[in-house]
């Protein structure tokens, strides 16, 4: 970053918003704002937000940006037109699909589903071509490529209309010779052509998911460097002259240069952020144990973190399509302040999965018609009509009621027991998201802290966390865009990964060394060529294993120095830990296998300054700027409940519920039962006060 920078800048564009958060590195003050996502026009909705926030772009040393630009390519079906080029007899692979696979959900039933209804191939058989070569495990050349061969099926995919090929041959993830003889090729005699291969976006097992990977990233290098095009034009005729980095599926930033050949790596670089942000907090808090709980326009994101740590996998589904890439784990619902409530053909009241999203919006916006989440808040009091984002927005409460009637009278309700209804059931989906995550991995939730953000997280957050046995909640500063402070903090990172089947008892650990190694080098130099200059970079290795015959397997940090037999057997003893940790159990005399490797490379994160709140003498009194009639409950319905401005809060100020505090970017709603204490971060820890008892 330039030495006369002065501010970073995150930009995160949502499904209804979109956020912006200028920090002041060298005073720690944060200017933020929020701006409507502009559908079909996302560079737009990066330009407004920057001009709302009104900082000048010649003082912005960075922007860091989480683009959803490849991850709507992908869901709209508006990505390029992509051949692939396989090994003979193959191909089909992608009709056949995962047979196991009930497409987000693991279904050994599904085999025998005769009716079961698979999502399109990605890539469609007349744009698909097979080579006459083989290479078989583990590595050993069977039948030589044929250059000619290459040639002419390359040739016929491209006069078939591919603007990008996608490569993935078998075995090529212990030997790839013959994938980068086809890219080196291609690349030579085809110009204006995309190719990705195989052996560098998924070198690792399992030949669908490696296929389908390798078409997808294919399909959107076109999107991206158009994209980026486009963003740094704009950006430079604004005036900006730093560094524009890129949020990754597992948290890390990039440079655009790298993502241009590998823009899978954006898939859920929105959600992720938030995740960091809530890491990067608990970091600053000391407290281990979090469930981050980001609640937007369109979709209430999970996750939890232990002992600091990103939970990471290697596998996640973009529309139905399994892509191997280092994603953060993050159980994602549609619940959000846009969800649309309706009644099933049960009668049952139902609240998303689809979103109003930012246009039409909730009906309070004043063009949409059906009844929301934020629909059913303003009804009830949850929300001001004129203090909604600062009074930037302005809703209209008649038009939120209005949608509401028809609702209520398929239910047989007045209004307010159906807005009540609506939060009630959309709380209760975030809870069972929360469970999933918990119980079933065998976490009690009650050792946890909820950290909630996005807009409509704080509205939400002790309601969940008292529906999920969760006695404490944490409302970060600027909540509405947290995200974008994850942005901010994260580090530039990238993670290599390699197939690496083989029993462990077989393993040379001189190779086994040798491997890693490779890929801190390959990490380093990727960072390396940012032009942003954080420091040394840091590695971390880990593996995923399993025991022999197993069909899954679990990640496991491998944190034993230079590996020699000696090592070996630690890293054993921490799989069958790991193991343990996950199911209970673990079968030590059985044997174990490598199935991936990974190396994950960082560059540090300068640290940031905190503007940190007025000192307070517990008294809130200073901060109330009123009070309004808000639904509680069933039993004490709609009471005048003390209404606080959070920025004139001090720390150590104590409120108890039930009130309501606003700010630019979120409303917190804090119910009876619960109390209210600012920390001296300016934090707002919400505890139950029967937890305490």
């Amino acid at each position: 970053m330039a030495s006369n920078s002065r501010y970073i800048v995150g930009i995160d564009i949502g499904g209804t918003f979109t956020d912006v958060i200028a920090l002041d590195v060298e005073t720690g003050h944060a200017l933020s704002a929020k701006t409507p996502t502009t559908p079909g026009r996302f560079v737009a909705g990066v330009t407004n937000s920057i001009k709302t926030l009104g900082v000048p772009l010649h003082e912005v040393g960075q922007i860091i940006h989480g683009s959803t630009t490849c991850t709507n390519a992908l869901i709209e079906r508006k990505h390029a037109k992509t051949g692939f080029i396989g090994t003979k007899g193959f191909s089909d692979e992608f009709d056949i699909q995962r047979m196991i696979r009930r497409w987000g959900k693991t279904s050994w039933s599904a085999i025998y589903d005769l009716h079961q209804k698979k999502p399109a191939p990605f890539v469609r058989r007349h744009l698909r071509r097979e080579l006459d070569e083989r290479v078989a495990y583990p590595g050993v050349v069977v039948k030589e490529l044929d250059l000619d061969e290459v040639r002419c099926k390359a040739k016929e995919l491209i006069e078939a209309g591919a603007s990008s090929l996608a490569v993935c041959l078998l075995w090529s993830t212990v030997n790839s010779s013959h994938e980068r003889r086809v890219k080196a090729l291609i690349d030579s005699e085809f110009k204006n052509v995309y190719v990705s291969i195989s052996c560098e976006v998924a070198p690792v097992v399992r030949e669908y998911e490696r296929m389908v990977t390798t078409a997808v990233n294919a399909s959107l290098m076109p999107v991206m460097t158009d994209y980026l095009a486009t963003v740094k034009e704009e950006l430079n005729s604004m005036g900006f002259r730093g560094s524009l980095l890129l949020m990754q599926s597992h948290g890390g930033v990039a440079d655009p240069e790298v993502l241009k050949e590998r823009p899978i790596l954006t898939l859920r670089g929105g959600p992720v952020a938030g995740v960091v942000a809530t890491n990067n907090l608990g970091k600053t808090l000391g407290t281990k144990r979090l469930i981050s709980c980001d609640i937007g326009g369109t979709s209430c994101d999970t996750a939890i973190i232990l002992d600091h740590a990103i939970p990471l996998t290697d596998e996640t589904e973009v529309d139905y399509y399994p892509v191997k890439i280092p994603t953060a784990d993050i159980h994602c619902i549609g619940a959000g302040g846009g969800s649309i409530a309706y009644v099933d053909a049960g009668g049952a009241l139902r609240v998303g999965p689809e979103s109003a999203g930012a246009s039409p919006g909730p009906a309070c916006y004043g063009s949409g018609t059906q009844p929301t989440l934020t629909d059913a808040n303003l009804v009830l009091g949850r929300l001001s009509a004129d203090e909604f984002c600062g009074g930037q927005i302005k809703l209209d409460t008649d038009a939120a009621r209005s949608s509401l009637e028809a609702l209520s009278r398929r239910l047989g309700c007045n209004v307010t027991t159906a807005a009540e209804g609506i939060v009630r059931v959309a709380v209760a989906n975030m809870a069972e998201s929360i469970r999933l995550q918990t119980i079933d991995r065998g976490h009690d939730p009650r050792e946890f802290s909820l950290v909630g953000f996005g807009g409509g997280g704080p509205l939400h957050a002790s309601l969940l966390a008292e529906a999920s046995s969760i006695p404490e909640v944490i409302i970060p500063l600027q909540p509405g865009v947290f995200s974008t402070v994850g942005m901010v903090v994260a580090e530039l990172g990238y993670r290599s990964q390699t197939g690496c089947l083989q029993p462990l008892a077989s393993v040379d650990p001189i190779k086994l060394e040798r491997s890693f190694r490779e890929m801190e080098a390959a990490g380093a130099a990727m960072l390396r060529t940012s032009s942003t200059k954080r420091g040394d970079v840091r590695f971390s290795r880990s593996a995923a294993m399993r025991y022999t015959l197993q069909e899954w397997e679990i990640q496991v940090g491998i944190d034993v120095g230079r590996i020699d037999h000696h090592g070996l057997e630690k890293i054993k003893a921490a799989f069958h830990a790991a193991h343990r940790a996950r199911y209970a159990f673990a079968p030590e005399d059985k044997p174990v296998e490598f199935v991936t490797l990974y190396v994950d490379s960082s560059l540090p994160t300068p640290p940031l300054r905190h503007e940190p709140p007025v000192q307070g003498d517990g008294d809130p009194a200073g901060s109330q700027k009123g009070t309004r009639a808000v639904y509680i409950d069933e039993r004490m319905g709609f009471v005048d409940v003390s209404i606080y401005d959070r920025v004139r809060l001090e720390a150590d100020d104590v409120i108890n519920g039930p009130c309501i505090i606003e700010e630019l970017t979120s409303t917190t709603f804090v119910q009876k039962g619960w109390q209210v204490t600012v920390d001296p971060m300016g934090n707002l820890i919400v505890r139950s006060l029967e937890s305490e008892r």
